[in-house]
């Protein structure tokens, strides 16, 4: 089945909305579609002004007993499915009002005209948070909190904004739920990326190339939606469109007995029925789209005061992954602490850089590793001296300092092989995974808590090769991390998962239809948060994330792509738990764009109220 959308449209504190009749026809509607299992979006507009009324209501006004209510059932909405989005701050301005008026500049303006922004509000982010776009898209985020409500996706009213601010709303937002304006007739969602821009690593605009019902002519309007609804049949494209939800209200009457008569001629249900007819599926935003882009941290390098960092990160429990930087030239450690949780996307990033050790080990080369060694909780680093078979080992304390504990394993026999780590036997301590690239043997040093035991050969286990590229993750849900082996040569994943005492071979789990032809990095983690992790696939030249869902068995051959994103040639990958919701978003570090260059698009399934 192809899938649909729609969109709720102009839902405000005020106007059709504003008394508690109105608001319970709308929940009615909500009700409806949630009996259908139907995902709908409400695009919320949190301040309602009407000038000639005197009305003046926002969703922030905890003392106004009339926006406690619409904020009630704001919730309510969301807890039958509604995906909830800012649709500016009062979508109107000067004399017009909310819903029909325009909040930002635009060339047709001849009356009650919003102010545009000059091309210096883009120079920096100082400066764009002195603009007055931005200042309308941030009282909408704070109206929102002030109503502890969370919003997935901005909308700009009558999608309408001049070329400066429409780039200050983009810095802004990750997601606008609208039809691109260079490409009006858009039917897939399009992620807008230009990787040179300093201030923003995209945005992704979800289209309603079905457009709305205006009511002016619903009998027509509606036959023209449902000759339009037979157009779409790729499998990308997104039979989306939105209503104005007080079409219906003339066929919705509340009975004296207390029950509701929800005319089944209304437009809107004839309007679901053509979908149904037509097989198309409803679907919400956040399921069509596995990340959306967030932060963009520049200039890293001269304000790192670093020229080799190496970006190293650890699982925890229910909680964000700990970030630790090695900086391999001067050979000091750094703790970074990462913040996601405002919904405008500039105000995220790197929150604070903390000295943790320095000159430990006594040599800087070295291959640096982090986990919870000694099983205490906290996190600790390691270092795998590949030419000398030593690793030594910094324990944590706290989230403060590192203490070096000394030399954990010393295997003069395993000179020059590689290293990993994971808790393969499922004890809460990570252990050491070697392996020889030559001869393929594999071996697993367990942590004692101590220190690591002496390499136990994985017998079934073979990595041999400069193709097979190796990656530690728990792929089939049973705590214990498993070995996943990507041969870059023929587009083929074999799988061994751990029974706690040795790696057993659970055979091919993804095979390529065509291996991809540019280097490929390949990393694991939890994308869809059901306890098993993912494969991804990323070729960093092109920006391009393949994503491979884990079903315990095998790797999806859907393959679901995410980009062009963060694309470069020195671009490292990463997947990180980012907000302690046990499931993973990308990261890319880019040391030649812009002076060093972090890049983050979240898990959308975190930028939901769930």
């Amino acid at each position: 089945m192809n899938k649909a959308m729609i969109r709720l449209e102009d839902i405000g504190p005020g106007g059709w909305y504003g008394t508690e009749e109105q608001q319970a026809k709308l929940l009615v509607i909500a009700r409806f579609l949630h009996h259908l299992q139907i995902p709908f979006h409400l695009a919320v507009i949190p301040r309602y002004v009407d000038p000639a009324q005197h009305t003046d209501r926002s969703i922030a006004d905890l003392q106004d007993e009339a926006s406690l209510r619409f904020v009630r059932l704001l919730r309510t909405m969301a807890a039958l499915g509604a995906s909830l989005g800012i649709h500016g701050y009062t979508h109107q301005y000067g004399g017009s009002v909310s819903g029909d008026g325009f909040e930002f500049a635009y060339s047709e303006c001849t009356a009650d005209c919003p102010p545009d922004d000059t091309p210096e509000a883009v120079a920096s982010l100082l400066q764009v948070q002195q603009s007055y776009a931005y200042r309308r898209v941030q009282l909408g985020h704070q109206a929102f909190q002030s109503a502890g409500l969370t919003a997935a996706w901005f909308e700009t009213p009558h999608y309408a904004a001049s070329p400066v601010q429409r780039q200050i709303i983009e810095i802004c937002n990750g997601v606008l739920y609208e039809s691109p304006p260079d490409e009006p007739h858009a039917k897939t969602a399009v992620l807008r990326h230009n990787p040179d821009d300093p201030l923003t690593n995209g945005t992704i605009y979800v289209p309603t190339p079905l457009y709305y019902v205006s009511g002016h002519n619903t009998e027509a309007e509606v036959a023209s939606m449902e000759r339009t609804l037979k157009d779409f049949t790729g499998e990308r494209e997104l039979a989306s469109f939105f209503y104005h939800p007080y079409l219906e209200f003339p066929y919705i009457r509340f009975l004296d007995d207390g029950t509701v008569h929800y005319d089944e001629h209304s437009p809107l249900r004839r309007i679901l029925r053509l979908f149904e007819k037509e097989r198309k599926s409803f679907v919400s935003l956040t399921s069509i789209l596995p990340f959306i882009p967030d932060f963009r941290e520049t200039r890293l390098l001269d304000r790192l005061n670093m020229k080799r960092p190496r970006f190293l990160h650890a699982k925890r429990n229910k909680l964000p992954n700990r970030w630790i930087i090695r900086d391999e030239a001067s050979n000091i450690w750094y703790a970074m602490d990462l913040g996601i949780r405002s919904p405008l996307r500039i105000h995220n990033g790197i929150h604070s850089i903390r000295p943790l050790l320095a000159d430990w080990p006594p040599t800087s080369s070295g291959t640096a590793m982090t986990g919870d060694f000694d099983g205490d909780g906290f996190i600790d680093t390691a270092v795998w001296h590949a030419e000398l078979g030593i690793c030594h080992v910094a324990l944590g304390a706290g989230s403060s300092r590192l203490a070096p504990d000394g030399i954990w394993l010393s295997e003069p026999g395993a000179l020059n092989w590689k290293s990993l780590t994971g808790d393969f036997d499922g004890d809460g301590r990570d252990d050491l995974f070697l392996w020889d690239d030559v001869t393929g043997i594999a071996a697993i040093a367990y942590s004692s808590g101590g220190s690591f035991s002496p390499p136990l050969i994985q017998h079934e286990v073979s990595v041999q090769g400069k193709d097979m590229m190796p990656c530690i993750g728990d792929v089939n849900g049973d705590g214990l991390d498993d070995l996943v082996v990507w041969d870059s040569a023929s587009g083929a994943c074999q799988v061994w998962l751990s029974s706690s005492t040795r790696l057993r071979h659970a055979g091919f789990w993804y095979s390529a239809k065509d291996p991809l032809d540019s280097p490929l990095s390949v990393v694991l983690g939890d994308v869809d948060g059901d306890g098993l992790e993912d494969l991804v696939l990323v070729q960093p030249a092109s920006g391009k994330w393949f994503i491979l869902y884990s079903s315990g068995t095998a790797f999806g051959r859907q393959e679901e792509c995410f980009g062009p994103w963060a694309a470069g040639e020195q671009t490292t990958p990463f997947l990180a738990d980012l907000s302690g919701n046990s499931r993973v978003s990308l990261l890319a570090w880019s040391p030649n764009r812009h002076g060093g260059t972090l890049d983050a698009a979240i898990n959308a399934r975190d930028r939901t109220m769930g």
